[in-house]
């Protein structure tokens, strides 16, 4: 399983406005990539989860995707 970042991202708050940000953390299902293949610490993790979920429920990104 390859990393999505190959450094440490150095992203000091997910903001759920900044949905291009947000895409990069998200699968082609929709899912939520998770820790390993993003690279972040739990509380990033945590964060990210958050502000994904907000985004969401304001329609700036999708819940599922359609292949």
């Amino acid at each position: 399983m390859a990393k999505i970042f190959k450094t440490r991202t150095d992203v000091a708050y997910f903001d759920y406005k900044d949905f291009k940000t947000l895409q990069r953390y998200v699968n082609t299902y929709g899912q939520i990539e998770v820790r390993k293949k993003t690279g972040l610490t739990e509380s990033q993790q945590r964060q990210l989860a958050r502000a994904i979920k907000r985004a969401r429920h304001i329609a700036l990104l999708p819940f599922v995707t359609t292949n």
